[in-house]
């Protein structure tokens, strides 16, 4: 009976923590998806729920955090610190410093030279103003100083990502620096626990602690050369290609584990043990990438925030200043530290001297590195950053009688306003790099024929290769003598799960994904794109492929689209449609995150934008290796996009001996004339009756129909005149249903359709058809060609000319400055 009823209350405990745990994650991805619109970090939505938990009392919730992490809290973080280790190479410290290394380094001591020279502050006992420090002694100190030079590298690399950074010089550097000053900064954290540890303990044995200590570095030597072992033979079993086995890579993580608590045993901090047995840890591998992306996504998703909330809710050690929070003494031991009044001063001094080390150290490299002033102070304020490893020191620090509660409760409160403010620096440094980029009209028509062709292309796996290959053989002899660029941007979404995998790169990226599905995805990439370089890319290097990562949101992913096409100065975006053809011929429903990220390219692109609508158009043959000739034609009715389509179709006409070209130009027939003209009526009827708009409407309707017919004219003069590899039709048609009639007598015919969006295009012969459109993004013609029912063989490539009263925000083109 009574264990029957004994069991009853421990489920029924153990239900009520359950329930606690999933309200407190709950809120906590509530306030995270809130403050991530103003891009801050998930460790400052954690703060803000556990200094909230704190101030209310919420005794359920917190009961339940601090029974749980009460027995576990002391070796819950060795995961983190673990894969922390992982992720940082250590023989990196050993080369010849570079820019990365200098700045770190710089940082580091400027920080720890400041510490000093404000050590009458820290160490100080005036009552009005104690320091903060509680222990007056050499480890306090120094610890001190590491922690204030650390800089979080997983939250500045997470920044990078979200502010679109990472890819500037700034942000390449920051990430590179902010790696190596956290590695080095908790490395000094973890010798310095191996030498000041149980040092009563060992008074009676002066040789035991230096024994201790060797006895700890040879256990990490020998963690290297087993962690390597097991990592080959796992590899071994588990290739390229296929699904890693779960019990291998349990396994691995159980050995890594067994390591970690041997070197406990030697009376070294669990966590700093992790640490240092990640370190030994090999770097590269399949089985270091997803060791590091599982481990990182279980502790963002569950256990960071609930350790966060579980130190916000740390007791009060000491009965000071209970006068001030009306409590009892024994009520004052069992406050929170939270619960106390705001220490101004310890806050102020310890952002003082981690701000100002970093900035002086960090901004004098750069200014001798070539950074302008702005720019090495922004540096400067990205290697301050915080995160959870400063809270995980302050909590240790305050459990060891370090420092006291005030001054546990001013670090907490420093990197709450730490990673606050940090953003909002990451902001400056996105928008001074756009502002500092030279702008210039970017678009086909307004391309340097003697200069090489630049194009983004937007990836989404390794289907798509063949299709931009196609493209870009077809396009290179256009301009520059047959050289071209193509930017391959793989378009990744930015989830939990890949959240947790980012990394360093040495790459143009700054920072890469370590997720294996995504790895995979961008290997297979990377191996079509090399392949089509080796064949194609031979003649004197005239074929350029740059790798680009583009991490985001789909509603944040234009942003990389575009920022890439103002950086490498692009003539042209190429976006895959959102829909892909399925085996029937038809095409699915499609994915609705691609097609914003679309429809907000085409919106705020520096450049012209082309969407491909893919039939199997690079699988089906290739400019360069097939005998026969791609069969294109290009659409043109009129407008501004239209002109742009004409543009790309004549780089086309250079690729003569595989590419077969077919200008076909839509004309109103006679029928289609007197529904303009009387149109063109109406509207000079309204204009006379005091309507201004119309007559400027009707005005631009004139221009566009007299650049129309001047351009497809010199088209057809270069292109087409004396040219028998270009073809030319002509049709006549009175409305949008016989323009639909003509192109699908063409579809058989033409493998791939050229045509503009036609957002500018006000023509009787697609009125009506925007109304039965199923994607306006695409204009009424492309819509028409990409839809299942037209055909399953031909691909259409759909044109947007770019608009330069964006950038000048001007309404019309006579107040161009150009």
């Amino acid at each position: 009976m009574d264990c029957s009823m004994t069991s009853s209350v421990l489920s029924a405990n153990y239900n009520t923590v359950l329930f606690e745990f999933g309200v407190t994650l709950v809120t906590s991805k509530i306030l995270y998806a809130l403050l991530r619109n103003v891009y801050q970090p998930r460790v400052f939505s954690d703060l803000l729920l556990g200094i909230i938990l704190a101030q209310f009392r919420i005794l359920s919730i917190t009961n339940a955090i601090n029974l749980v992490f009460g027995k576990i809290g002391g070796f819950i973080f060795a995961p983190y610190l673990f894969a922390l280790g992982v992720e940082m190479d250590p023989f990196t410290l050993l080369e010849a410093p570079t820019a990365d290394t200098v700045v770190a380094y710089a940082g580091i001591l400027s920080t720890c030279v400041l510490v000093t020279l404000c050590h009458a502050a820290i160490l100080s006992t005036s009552p009005t103003h104690t320091g903060i420090v509680h222990e007056h002694s050499l480890r306090a100190f120094l610890g001190l100083a590491a922690a204030l030079a650390n800089t979080a590298s997983p939250v500045l690399t997470r920044l990078a990502t979200d502010l679109k950074i990472a890819k500037t010089n700034v942000g390449r550097l920051a990430v590179g620096a902010g790696l190596t000053s956290d590695m080095l900064t908790t490395l000094l954290i973890a010798l310095g626990s191996m030498i000041w540890r149980d040092s009563d303990a060992n008074a009676d044995a002066p040789f035991a602690q230096p024994a201790l200590t060797a006895s700890v570095l040879a256990l990490v030597v020998m963690s290297a050369f087993v962690s390597r072992a097991m990592a080959d033979w796992v590899d071994g079993r588990n290739p390229e290609g296929r699904r890693m086995r779960g019990f291998d890579l349990s396994l691995v993580a159980l050995v890594a584990a067994t390591l970690c608590w041997f070197i406990s045993v030697l009376r070294l901090d669990i966590n700093m043990a992790a640490f240092l047995v990640g370190l030994a840890f090999p770097t590269d591998g399949r089985v270091s990438r997803l060791l590091v992306s599982k481990i990182n996504f279980v502790l963002s998703s569950f256990v960071l925030p609930l350790y966060v909330a579980h130190v916000c809710l740390s007791l009060r050690q000491t009965t000071d200043d209970i006068e001030v929070t009306g409590l009892t003494p024994n009520e004052g031991l069992r406050a929170y530290v939270m619960q106390l009044p705001f220490p101004w001063w310890k806050v102020f001094l310890a952002t003082a001297m981690g701000t100002l080390g970093k900035l002086i150290g960090c901004t004098g490299v750069g200014l001798l590195r070539g950074l302008g002033w702005l720019e090495a102070l922004a540096l400067g304020m990205l290697l301050n950053v915080k995160g959870y490893f400063h809270i995980y020191c302050a909590l240790a620090a305050f459990e060891a009688g370090i420092i006291t509660d005030k001054s546990f409760m001013a670090i907490i409160f420093v990197v709450a306003l730490n990673v606050a403010v940090t953003p909002m620096v990451g902001m400056g440094i996105a928008s001074w790099a756009r502002r500092s980029v030279q702008w210039r009209l970017m678009g086909l028509q307004h391309h340097d024929p003697s200069t090489e062709l630049r194009l983004v292309a937007g990836l989404r796996g390794p289907q798509e290769v063949p299709t931009l290959a196609f493209l870009m053989e077809s396009l290179r002899w256009g301009a520059g003598n047959g050289e071209i660029a193509c930017y391959a941007v793989d378009m990744v979404q930015l989830t939990d799960q890949t959240a947790s995998s980012i990394v360093k790169s040495g790459g143009l990226d700054g920072v890469t994904v370590v997720d294996e599905e995504v790895s995979e995805m961008r290997k297979l990439v990377g191996e079509a794109l090399d392949a089509y370089q080796a064949e194609c890319g031979g003649e004197g290097g005239k074929v350029k492929v740059r790798r680009l990562l583009a991490l985001s949101s789909f509603p944040d992913m234009h942003s990389d689209m575009c920022i890439c096409a103002e950086d490498a100065m692009a003539a042209l975006i190429l976006l895959p449609f959102h829909k892909t053809q399925c085996l029937d011929g038809t095409m699915d429903g499609g994915h609705f995150g691609f097609r914003l990220v679309n429809q907000k390219v085409l919106q705020l692109a520096p450049c012209s934008v082309g969407i491909i609508v893919d039939r199997g158009l690079g699988k089906q043959q290739r400019p360069d290796q097939s005998t026969a000739q791609a069969s294109v034609v290009v659409v043109f009715i009129g407008g501004a996009d239209d002109r742009e389509a004409l543009t790309l179709a004549s780089f086309m006409c250079k690729q003569q001996a595989s590419v077969r070209l077919t200008a076909l130009r839509v004309v109103q027939n006679a029928t289609a004339q007197a529904r303009a003209k009387a149109r063109t009526s109406l509207f000079e009827s309204k204009s006379k009756r005091h309507m201004p708009l119309a007559a400027a409407t009707t005005g631009q309707e004139e221009l566009q129909a007299q650049a129309d017919d001047k351009f497809f004219a010199e088209f057809y003069r270069k292109h087409v005149a004396g040219n028998k590899s270009v073809g030319y039709l002509e049709k006549h048609v009175a409305d949008g249903a016989e323009l639909v009639a003509v192109l699908r007598g063409m579809q058989g015919d033409y493998r791939l359709f050229v045509v503009g969006r036609g957002r500018d295009r006000n023509s009787v012969l697609t009125e009506g058809l925007e109304e039965w459109a199923e994607c306006l993004e695409l204009g009424p013609v492309g819509d028409i060609i990409a839809s299942s029912d037209f055909s399953t063989t031909a691909s259409v490539l759909i044109v947007q000319q770019y608009d330069a009263k964006k950038h000048y925000k001007v309404i019309d083109e006579e107040f161009m400055p150009l």
